[in-house]
């Protein structure tokens, strides 16, 4: 696959510490904080498609939690770090000496690579490349289906670091016929979000995952 717009690609690899440097002697350089944002939602909609297909018999909350552990922060640094991405991504050379920030900034730059694909070669060519390189070759499926994954221990423990007060509430009774419950996660006195299922637990869970996409919060697999 050939790239043909290699400005994209340029920019995608470009951290906003470079274009921070470069606006200050006035000289016009653009960051990869927008292809990242692109990047995030084309690679969220594209794994939702293939686990939806490659797990024909598996329930939302199974379906949702691998897509989780695909495209969580660590994940996603430890994917751009096989990848070799690091050795391209043009930043400040102070920040080369910061491997915390280094691994973050990679996975930053993995997502405005895959931006950048959809912006130069389109929709069938970015979800090949995820399909067959990204998964198909950096990333061990049978591993992250062992692996168990606690959203609620995650974002308790972000809760109680900085001294949230978090509340549960089962909003409406449970429905009889569908068996469901309908839950609510608030965080000091503020609704953040709202999650149905069978499972009054599955449902706080499903709350939390939102929750630590929300705050970024990261998890080691």
């Amino acid at each position: 696959m050939r790239p043909i717009r290699i400005k994209i690609y340029q920019e995608a690899f470009t951290h906003s510490s470079v274009g921070e440097s470069r606006e200050l002697n006035k000289i016009a350089f653009s960051n990869n904080e927008r292809l990242e944002f692109l990047g995030d939602a084309i690679l969220d909609a594209i794994v939702a498609e293939i686990l939806f297909n490659r797990f024909p018999h598996r329930d939302e909350g199974f379906l949702t939690e691998m897509r989780t552990r695909i495209v969580n922060r660590d994940q996603l640094s430890d994917l751009a770090h096989k990848m070799g991405l690091v050795n391209f991504i043009q930043m400040k050379p102070e920040l080369q000496k910061n491997h915390t920030a280094v691994k973050s900034i990679g996975g930053n730059a993995l997502e405005a690579l895959i931006g950048a694909i959809y912006l130069d070669r389109g929709y069938s060519r970015v979800s090949w490349f995820i399909r067959h390189r990204l998964m198909g070759q950096f990333l061990d499926m049978d591993k992250l289906m062992k692996t168990t994954v606690s959203h609620k221990a995650v974002f308790m423990k972000w809760a109680q670091k900085n001294q949230k007060e978090l509340q549960w509430d089962q909003i409406v009774e449970e429905d009889s016929k569908h068996g469901k419950h309908a839950v609510t996660l608030s965080v000091d006195g503020e609704i953040w979000f709202t999650e149905v299922n069978r499972s009054r637990k599955r449902a706080e869970e499903l709350c939390c995952e939102k929750a630590c996409r929300k705050l970024d919060l990261s998890f080691q697999l």
